[in-house]
């Protein structure tokens, strides 16, 4: 049979998991509660677009065959802990989603929080898969293959978008307009942004249209028209931002694996050369500033793990961190010169999840119902949003001020753990990278709610804290 030893269930489970991380980047890269909303290219204009519930719970299935699969290799019945993992970190999570199903009673729409309760387990699920599971495998690594070749595929269409596939996008739109194929007034009501007007750059675009053409392209909804002109690219994720939430999370695990111990070293450096180049590229052109700042920050960081003396370790992070900085002023003046729209509409976000939380401190509106609470303390004008781009105040608003403090205890103290753990091992220095970026990013986005970004952040977490550990201070290593 396939999986009739321990070695071949091993094989079968890392596989498994491997093809989990791959679909995930190649179909989930919505926000759970937004899975009508489509990037234009795959959307089906003049309609509704097809719900991904059955798709979703397909790979939901894949990750708990994998789950049964892979405890069922355990060899202590009991769940036995990593060594050095404190026991708290462990169950600060169960803790909070325990919370959110407090929450999920007495929610605003229970539809919207069943969807994120559910995303919401299966992250633990991968939480706990990591830590338990891929912990004790010594091929442990094999798994993360699925996420790069993910990744890779991100980055080859949106090298596609980059050189004429936004274009045709746009053109097969207007296409579509001017053949009787689409009409903008029969799209669904709930892809409308009432209140919004189109941006003055891209109306001067519009304006060069056919009048009759220029018109009906103005009936689009505006989110749509944003993307239509857009030069960001964003490969198979929701928007921009996300991707470079992405490349962030996964291009130096991709990197180290590629580079790392094994047969044909020089076309896997080739490989990793080119990969690095596009994913930079990608990350340039996604147009993210967060995404350019936390670049920065985890180039610093990797040169403080460099086998050279701390002073020139420290010369070497400081000299990078400035260079991307004096990069981020000229590349960004003009953005901020017209004002930090979107810095403006975040604090606004915010500003509302606060007050949210005031106003419900015990269990919120219910985990991912931050939109109905947002439209009760948008200010005239101001944009409108689904999320609250902070996973950590979107807690807060959703779940209540005890929902934030878990998730906070957590994604904090998971970090502290690991910010005190000497790794030699280069695949696990760029993992510990890559959920670094993951973790600042969610200050403000929303990775937390994107299957693509979640799930192989909670699992390389989980696999993180179950690594063999070289405490910097000896007298706390265990015995």
């Amino acid at each position: 049979m396939l999986a009739d030893t321990p070695g071949q269930k091993d094989r079968v489970f890392l596989i498994l998991t491997g093809v989990w991380l791959f679909t995930a980047l190649f179909l989930f890269g919505n926000p759970v509660i937004l899975d009508y909303l489509h990037p234009p290219k795959s959307v089906i204009l003049g309609g509704e677009s097809p719900s991904n519930v059955l798709p979703y719970l397909g790979i939901l299935a894949v990750l708990g065959l994998a789950c049964v699969l892979g405890f069922s290799r355990l060899a202590n019945p009991k769940l036995g802990l990593p060594a050095g993992v404190p026991k708290w970190i462990v169950w600060l999570p169960a803790a909070w989603l325990g919370w959110q199903l407090l929450s999920f009673l007495q929610s605003e729409n229970q539809a919207m929080s069943q969807a994120t309760v559910i995303h919401f387990a299966s992250c633990l699920a991968a939480f706990y898969l990591g830590l338990f599971v891929l912990g004790q495998m010594r091929q442990a690594k094999l798994a993360l293959w699925g996420a790069t070749l993910g990744l890779m595929l991100n980055l080859a269409d949106a090298r596609i978008e980059k050189f004429g596939g936004l274009e045709q996008t746009r053109n097969n739109i207007i296409e579509q307009i001017e053949s009787g194929k689409l009409d903008p007034a029969t799209l669904a009501p709930k892809a409308r942004d009432a209140g919004n007007t189109i941006p003055p750059k891209i109306e001067k675009q519009i304006a060069a249209l056919p009048p009759g053409t220029a018109a009906k392209v103005r009936q689009l909804p505006i989110e749509l028209v944003k993307r239509m002109y857009s030069s960001r690219l964003y490969g198979r994720m929701f928007y921009p931002n996300a991707l470079a939430g992405l490349i962030l999370l996964l291009l130096p695990v991709s990197l180290a694996l590629l580079i790392g111990q094994g047969r044909w070293r020089i076309p896997r450096a080739a490989i990793a050369i080119g990969l690095a180049a596009v994913g930079l590229a990608c990350l340039y052109w996604s147009g993210s500033k967060a995404g350019w700042l936390i670049a920065i920050t985890l180039l610093g960081a990797w040169f403080l793990h460099l086998q050279v003396p701390k002073k020139l370790k420290l010369g070497l992070a400081c000299a990078a961190m400035m260079l991307g900085l004096a990069g981020f002023a000229v590349k960004y003046a003009d953005y901020f010169d017209r004002g930090a729209t979107s810095v403006g509409a975040r604090f606004g976000y915010w500003r509302a999840a606060v007050q949210t939380a005031m106003e419900k401190p015990l269990l919120g509106t219910g985990p991912g119902t931050f939109q109905l609470a947002y439209k009760r303390h948008r200010a005239p004008g101001a944009e409108p949003t689904r999320l609250t781009h902070n996973d950590y105040l979107q807690q807060a608003s959703d779940s209540g001020w005890p929902g934030f403090m878990l998730y906070a205890a957590f994604i904090g103290g998971a970090a502290w753990v690991l910010a005190r753990r000497r790794l030699d091992d280069p695949v696990l220095i760029a993992v510990r990278l890559g959920l670094l970026a993951w973790a600042l990013q969610g200050f403000v986005e929303f990775g937390l709610y994107i299957p693509a970004l979640a799930w192989p952040a909670w699992l390389m977490l989980g696999w993180l804290l179950a690594s063999p550990i070289n405490w910097f201070d000896k007298s706390v290593a265990p015995e």
